[in-house]
């Protein structure tokens, strides 16, 4: 019984190292980003041997998908956690998109950007991220839609605007790496949350664009 005590001991030490590698992996794809997230440089922030990191992972390879799957889990579990906390009277549309632009805002989907942009050209990389995105987007969008079902059972357009909120978030938080422009982001998110109620029978369409407010009238002096 003693045995199998220590067994666990240390097999819960190895993971808690396995991770601590793996954190600081994400960490520097993060800050440095790809081409730059070396062993050396992992090495360093995770404080541990080099043995150490060739025991958990003989090769960055190893250690790069290993990253993809560490990286996925944390996405899912954060995403899938702030959903399902959305309160029962808050419109839950607003509050789905409101939820995955945190997500898209967020370290880790830069971390995850590190890996979908190396991955073009990277095959063994590519064929480890493949997977692991299918699952993680296809559990998001599930919990996605159940959501948004509580409010409109059955209703057929749902799946179509979540895949469409997805879209969108992620194009719009790819381009403002460059563009840098929030108030623009900004605006866009709250159109998207009027063109999806409209998509979804809640909005009337003439309501998608902001009208600006009529200019006062000068005051007429008394003559």
């Amino acid at each position: 019984m003693a045995a199998e005590q220590g067994r666990r001991t240390q097999a819960q030490r190895s993971e808690t190292t396995r991770v601590k590698i793996l954190d600081a992996t994400v960490e520097s794809l993060v800050e440095r980003g790809y081409s730059e997230t070396t062993t050396s440089e992992v090495l360093a922030r995770a404080d541990v041997p080099r043995g150490t990191l060739l025991h958990h992972f003989p090769t960055k390879v190893d250690l790069l998908v290993a990253a993809v799957q560490h990286v996925a889990r944390r996405r899912l579990d954060g995403l899938a956690a702030e959903l399902a906390a959305v309160p029962g009277g808050a419109d839950r549309l607003d509050a789905l998109i409101d939820v995955v632009w945190r997500h898209f805002s967020s370290p880790l989907f830069w971390a995850a950007l590190e890996l979908w942009n190396a991955a073009r050209t990277d095959a063994e990389l590519r064929d480890a991220l493949i997977p692991v995105e299918k699952e993680v987007f296809g559990v998001l969008h599930e919990r996605s839609r159940a959501l948004l079902d509580q409010t409109q059972p059955g209703d057929p357009r749902i799946a179509t605007v979540v895949q469409f909120t997805f879209e969108v978030l992620t194009g719009s938080a790819m381009t403002g790496i460059v563009s840098g422009d929030l108030a623009r982001r900004e605006l866009l998110i709250r159109r998207w949350k009027r063109a999806a109620a409209i998509l979804l029978g809640r909005r009337d369409p003439d309501t998608l664009v902001e009208r600006p407010h009529p200019a006062p009238r000068p005051a007429v002096k008394e003559l």
